[in-house]
């Protein structure tokens, strides 16, 4: 079942998971248990995982697993695990990253033959970048989009961006609204994720002011934070200046910045070059999630500076 989320709903979580139920026409503790997400905006990704853990919750208690899924991946390995662990723990919530959208020949024959909702224990969250024609048409993605729910994201355009910003900028009071609503769409050059890690920004900024704080000193704080924003990491690399990455990167680890979002952002911009220097860091990104899962000794941000300054 396809499910198109308008992008600007995407405001409020309780919103998106009443669009949902609404739309597959059934309660969530009966549909279908695999969900894929298609979209290049992690932040869209990410809202879909909130429901989810939000409905699952309610059912009981549940084990976390995430894998990144690349040519080496063995999908029949990591399925037949889960099915394992599922006979001693209520239930599993296993999210699966496929950074280029394609889980090569062989994860794409297993997918074509897997009853995915054969084990009620197992709830699978794929995440997906945008897909084109052929790969939409592909089997594998057709059986996922028959026994699954395939969740994409309308209005995606500068004027759902706008809505977008605006919901999340709710918040705010001051008279200049529409000023910083369109500062913001304009400094973000359409990248959801980004408007929404700069809003938040500003949300921790305007409540510790008591919304005593001008618009001035608001677009002053966009200005720094885009400096520490994870997303623009493939920017940095690009630069070749090892100290400037390895600066940033550091910057980025005493923010607290998540290694399996960074992963993600690297991934994602490294499958759109497809040549030997981009396959070289995805293999690196591979082994440095083995490292993050304790598959491989090892420390994974060391290993990721690594990696990223010799990119």
């Amino acid at each position: 079942m396809k499910i198109t989320v308008p992008a600007d709903l995407t405001h409020n979580v309780e919103e998106v998971e009443n669009f949902f139920v609404k739309h597959t026409g059934t309660k969530f503790d009966e549909s279908k248990q695999c969900w894929v997400v298609l979209s290049d905006e992690a932040f869209f990704h990410q809202i879909v995982y909130q429901v989810l853990i939000k409905r699952l919750k309610l059912k009981g208690s549940f084990d976390k697993d995430t894998h990144f899924a690349d040519t080496f991946f063995n999908w029949k390995e990591c399925f037949q695990k889960h099915e394992n662990m599922s006979l001693f723990s209520e239930m599993t919530l296993l999210q699966i990253y496929v950074k280029n959208g394609k889980p090569g020949s062989k994860g794409g024959a297993f997918l074509s033959e897997l009853n995915i909702n054969a084990n009620e224990n197992i709830y699978v969250l794929m995440h997906l970048p945008k897909l084109d024609f052929a790969s939409k048409n592909s089997k594998w993605f057709r059986a996922l989009a028959l026994n699954g729910n395939c969740i994409e994201f309308s209005n995606n355009n500068a004027t759902g961006l706008f809505k977008f910003i605006e919901k999340h900028l709710a918040f705010y009071t001051g008279k200049e609204k529409n000023n910083l609503t369109n500062f913001i769409l304009d400094k973000c050059e359409g990248n959801f994720t980004s408007a929404y890690n700069e809003i938040v920004s500003l949300k921790l900024l305007y409540n510790s002011n008591k919304g005593e704080i001008d618009l001035k000193s608001l677009v002053s704080a966009i200005d720094n934070n885009s400096k520490h924003n994870p997303f623009i990491l493939p920017d940095i690399v690009k630069t070749h200046d090892k100290e400037k990455i390895l600066r940033f990167l550091r910057e980025l680890k005493e923010d607290n910045v998540p290694l399996p979002l960074l992963i993600w952002i690297v991934a994602n911009d490294s499958r759109k070059k497809l040549n030997i220097k981009s396959e070289k860091i995805l293999v690196s990104l591979h082994e440095i999630d083995k490292h993050l899962k304790g598959i491989t000794p090892g420390d994974p941000w060391t290993e990721f500076e690594r990696a990223i300054i010799n990119y």
